[in-house]
């Protein structure tokens, strides 16, 4: 590929482009296409550069065109400028990354229409369907359509042409990239933000095997050099925890026949446990059992390769990120997917590096990094799931009858409640000082969350401040609902509707307290 196929313009923040780098400032310049994760860039211009001087502005960024359209594009990130006493206007280097960064810096709330945490009162966005829509259908909620202070300015989404086999997300705070990485890789496709006009579009792409004709050989002729290397699979059974607790809790036990052939082959069963503690669907189970054999549950095989600049078999033409191609190390013919591309601008052309096969950390601070995300990633789920137990939280409680409203002059409610898992416990109290009218019809008052099934609350009690006397109330609250119904216990044990006068006339005298605890509805897989 010569410097001629490649041009690098410069956008500003509003996308549109504002110049060209032209070849000597493109010299040194590194574009990092990654499947499915973050790409990045790095250029180095001299200071006082015009484009370089818009360059690093933040909210700038590069649009990098090839033979056959946009190949990368993101956002400046940093600029480090170096200064010499031979060259006192220095050099400006210049990075940043790809524009699916947007997915990176971003989440997936549990109900995307509502931008206020916390007032997301679902528990979890689940989806099911092929990988393309169910991907395309979390970013439109999230950042194309959903709240106007979540919109990503300029993103769309591509028309959907449902790619992809069947999957299931299950969203609850998830990090976009890592819950669209995954939907993805278990879904056999592929996605990608390019900047398309003023626009930035999300679309996924299937990749294609091409092994069977894209073959590359140090001896051929298709490569420059090569590196190839092999290890035991991480893991051959993934043992994934779902929802409940102690003996109650469901497990599932996943294997693929790439990990059970592993297994095979290096004599070792290798055990991980998978934590998917949000969810109860033995479907989402078996999906995330396959996410975490997909690439660690096989003989994981990394080749590093520079392909020559041949006619034949070319990066972009015959090949391209995700698909999966062979490269033949001496006798040894090994057909793995293209994970990474990097470009390379040097002053006699463009130079092409890509790693294909399961990427494997083979150094020290590589392993180190790789364990750091693992565990992250547990922990996040941990954090997104678990509220803890003890953790009060003050409630904005609403309240009033089936009849007449009742008004008042100052604060009346005091509302708590507390989240253990998918349970609830509330404790509500009513002082009637600052009730100026007491209304007519039978009270209610709302709960934090739906309930899961039909609830009775006998821990109620109403306060006559008059004679000391204090009454049992019990609340009432339907399958799935939030409002739950006020009544008082006669003497007879019948129960008959809590209203100003009964059981007495209230006054501002009196108070009323209630408490207790349920299982809220929507939980994740139900």
């Amino acid at each position: 590929m010569r410097i001629e196929d490649i041009t690098v313009e410069v956008r500003d923040g509003q996308l549109n482009k504002v110049g060209q780098l032209s070849g000597s400032e493109l010299v040194g310049s590194t574009f990092v296409l990654r499947h499915n994760e973050v790409g990045s860039w790095s250029v180095q211009v001299p200071g006082g550069s015009t484009m370089g001087e818009l360059l690093r502005t933040p909210k700038y960024g590069i649009v990098v065109t090839g033979p056959n359209g946009v190949i990368f594009s993101g956002p400046t990130l940093s600029a480090t400028l170096s200064q010499t006493e031979d060259d006192p206007d220095g050099v400006w280097t210049i990075t940043g990354a790809d524009d699916s960064i947007i997915l990176q810096e971003r989440l997936a709330y549990p109900l995307p229409s509502e931008d206020d945490v916390s007032l997301q009162t679902q528990s979890n966005d689940i989806r099911s369907g092929n990988a393309e829509t169910v991907i395309k259908g979390y970013v439109d909620d999230n950042l194309i359509n959903g709240p106007t202070v979540r919109k990503v300015t300029g993103l769309t989404a591509a028309a959907n042409l449902n790619r992809g086999s069947t999957v299931r997300g299950n969203a609850r705070f998830d990090n976009l990239q890592e819950l669209c990485f995954g939907l993805a890789e278990a879904g056999g496709v592929g996605f990608q933000i390019l900047q398309d006009d003023t626009d930035l579009v999300l679309d996924v792409y299937t990749p294609q095997d091409v092994s069977g004709f894209v073959r590359l050989d140090v001896e051929n002729g298709r490569l420059n050099s090569s590196e190839y290397s092999y290890t035991a699979p991480a893991l051959t059974r993934a043992i994934v925890g779902g929802a409940g607790e102690s003996v109650e809790r469901l497990f599932y036990e996943g294997t693929t026949s790439d990990s059970t052939t592993a297994e095979t082959l290096w004599g070792r069963r290798i055990e991980t446990f998978v934590d998917q503690r949000g969810s109860e669907d033995f479907d989402q189970l078996e999906q995330k059992a396959d996410e975490a054999l997909v690439n660690d549950g096989r003989t994981r095989v990394a080749i590093s390769v520079s392909p020559s600049d041949a006619e034949t078999m070319r990066f972009g033409y015959d090949w391209g990120l995700g698909d999966t191609v062979a490269v033949i190390v001496k006798n040894i013919q090994a057909t793995a997917v293209v994970y990474t591309v990097g470009l390379s601008i040097q002053s006699d052309g463009v130079y092409i590096a890509a790693e294909v096969g399961t990427p494997v950390a083979r150094q020290y601070e590589s392993k180190l990094q790789t364990m750091q995300q693992q565990h992250e990633a547990r922990i996040s789920n941990i954090e997104r799931n678990t509220t803890g137990y003890g953790v009060t939280t003050a409630f904005n409680v609403s309240g009033g009858t089936d009849g007449t409203q009742p008004t008042f002059s100052g604060p009346v409610f005091t509302a708590t409640y507390t989240r253990f898992g998918d349970m609830i416990h509330f404790a509500y109290s009513v002082d009637f000082t600052n009730i100026t009218s007491f209304g007519t019809g039978q009270y209610f008052m709302t709960l934090p969350y739906d309930t899961a099934r039909p609830y009775t609350f006998s821990g109620g009690s109403l306060f006559d401040g008059g004679s000391g006397t204090v009454y049992s109330i019990i609340g009432l609250v339907e399958e799935g609902s939030d409002i739950m119904t006020l009544w008082y216990i006669k003497s007879n044990g019948e129960t008959e509707a809590f209203e100003h006068n009964k059981p007495i006339t209230l006054t501002t005298a009196d108070s009323f307290e209630i408490s207790g605890t349920y299982e809220l509805a929507g939980v994740s897989g139900s």
